[in-house]
């Protein structure tokens, strides 16, 4: 039986095949297509795709053929391995694929190299073609293969290349490259892959299960805290992304579950790294080892309480936060979290769903008070694990977003440039200068021992550290002009605040019903409406800023710096 049809999916949304309809097009993808595309049909000649194992480039390779398959003026060729014993075994393979017949054995490398002019003339003069030829796995590619390779280039008209060579290559190649710097000269583009962030890594996710439902109304099957887990855990490579969500929907039906939340995820990521570590299992056979383990522990109720994920720890040591985040902390112990948050909460029996942030609203932000902004973690002892509801009474509410997990352990992590210190990055994040936010910081990053002299180009993990609020007397307004979902975006974007404008500040949340966010607010705080519009008109007028008037924020908010000082 598929396990796709339990879910109620008419397809295998996780296959580890590289399948064209399964292509999401993140930033970069999107951008190394179109860069392709437009080199080869500009007839430049040599273009390289270089990325680590798992960045998507067998992927692109077949996304970028199946583009040129409806287009009759563009003949395109593969070669998946070229691991050639010998040059001659190159030139014969690409005068068979160019002339649509194998050569004979007793034709010699110029002989073969003639043949292979002579068809590409035939092809782009005569026809007036574009012929392309795309290598995957171009780091197999023997030194002396390159030779011919470059040769091909030297075929051309007055206008163009008459061969375009796109090469998708492991980082190795770029040794070779270095060691061949009469072949490197002739690449046109040059394109390095890199894993996705989170913001691709959900939308990946959501974009499989979505093609593979109907109408894409099973997309919701990881939640927001799951798909976190899913991004912390492969680093944000696509091939990683897949084997986990696999391993990770098997689980969801072997355990009886509606949903693949934070703890799910982080036991297959563990299951699935210990078992390959342990056994020495290849990936395939390390997911069927998880898959019979943890199948075996469900048919055991006796034992099945012993397997299940561990609850995380609260942070051990005191001394290392602020005040603020001990007095927000349920933890007796206080201090930002040093594991990663609970599994996902759902409001207890008759409790009513959060409602969404008020924008353009005159009520004061009553929610803002230690108490609100605790209550996600005080409510763990009332609440129930989603996770552990029956598939069979949860299936029509799997798409909603009422209960997306707990807060996160970390804010994100930050490349620190020119003249930015550890002490200046605690005000951008936290609003204000305090020696425990800079303790936390330094504890969150043991790589750092003197946070005095930290180079540039350093990447700091920001620990997330609930603040105390307590709303000031009468209303407020905030002026917003943006929001991200990334601390590193919201970084970048108070980086390149012109110092014209009026000074702004980061102010980060975390809601259920949206996960981890950063406002950019003005730095002033108005307590008269009148004053905050007028402020959006003068935005509106001086920069075309479509700023945004917000006076409090949900109930359950976490905030993470206090809206109502500092920044």
């Amino acid at each position: 039986m598929d396990y796709f049809s339990i879910l109620e999916l008419n397809r295998e949304p996780f296959s580890n095949s590289p399948d064209p309809e399964f292509f999401f097009q993140s930033g970069q993808h999107q951008s190394c297509l179109q860069r392709l595309e437009l080199a080869l049909r500009l007839k430049r000649g040599l273009n390289v795709v270089i990325g680590d194992v798992g960045t998507g480039k067998t992927t692109l390779c077949r996304q970028l053929i199946r583009k040129f398959s409806d287009d009759p003026d563009i003949e395109t060729h593969l070669i998946l391995d070229p691991d050639f014993s010998s040059p001659v075994d190159l030139l014969q393979r690409v005068t068979s694929m160019f002339e649509g017949a194998e050569p004979t054995a007793e034709a010699d490398p110029w002989q073969l190299k003639e043949r292979i002019k002579q068809a590409l003339f035939r092809k782009g003069v005569d026809e007036k073609k574009t012929v392309a030829l795309i290598i995957d796995e171009g780091q197999k590619i023997p030194d002396s293969c390159l030779e011919p390779l470059r040769e091909f280039l030297n075929y051309e008209t007055n206008e163009h290349k008459l061969l375009q060579i796109a090469i998708f290559a492991q980082p190795e190649f770029e040794k070779t490259l270095t060691a061949r710097p009469n072949f490197a000269d002739r690449i046109n583009l040059k394109h390095t892959l890199g894993p996705m962030g989170f913001r691709d890594t959900r939308e990946m996710i959501r974009y499989r299960l979505r093609r593979s439902s109907d109408a894409g109304r099973r997309e919701n099957l990881f939640t927001m805290a799951g798909l976190w887990a899913v991004y912390r855990a492969t680093g944000g490579y696509p091939r990683k992304i897949v084997h986990l969500c696999h391993q990770c929907l098997l689980a969801v039906i072997i355990q009886n579950r509606s949903r693949a939340g934070w703890s799910l995820v982080r036991s297959c990521a563990k299951r699935a790294t210990a078992a390959g570590r342990v056994f020495g299992l290849r990936p395939g056979l390390t997911a069927l080892l998880v898959v019979l383990i943890v199948g075996g522990i469900a048919a055991l109720p006796p034992i099945q309480a012993l397997w299940l994920p561990e609850r995380p720890s609260p942070a051990r040591n005191t001394e290392s936060s602020p005040p603020e985040a001990r007095t927000a902390s349920s933890s007796p112990t206080g201090g930002f979290p040093t594991a990663e948050p609970e599994a996902e909460k759902l409001p207890a029996a008759g409790s009513a769903p959060a409602p969404p942030a008020m924008i353009d609203q005159a009520a004061p932000a009553a929610s803002a008070t230690p108490a609100a902004s605790a209550a996600p973690a005080a409510a763990a002892t009332a609440a129930v694990d989603e996770n552990t509801r029956p598939l069979s009474a949860a299936t029509a509410g799997i798409g909603s977003t009422d209960a997306t997990g707990g807060p996160p352990a970390f804010l994100g992590s930050v490349v620190l440039q020119n003249r930015e210190t550890l002490w200046r990055l605690v005000g951008k994040v936290y609003g204000e200068y305090d020696p425990s936010y800079l303790r936390s910081i330094r504890e969150a990053n043991p790589q750092i021992r003197n946070p005095k002299k930290v180079e540039v180009g350093s990447t700091v993990r920001v620990p997330a550290i609930p603040a105390s609020v307590e709303p000031s007397p009468g209303s407020s307004w905030w002026v917003r002009f943006d929001e991200k979902d990334l601390l590193e975006e919201a970084i970048e974007a108070y980086r390149r605040h012109p110092d014209a404008m009026p000074p702004i500040r980061i102010l980060p949340y975390w809601q259920p019903s949206k996960g981890l966010a950063f406002s950019l607010l003005l730095k002033e705080r108005f307590t008269d409406e009148a004053a905050a519009r007028l402020e959006i008109e003068r935005l509106k007028t001086a920069s075309g800023i479509d700023a945004a008037l917000v006076s409090g924020w949900a109930p359950e908010t976490v905030f993470y710096a206090n809206p109502y000082k500092g920044g």
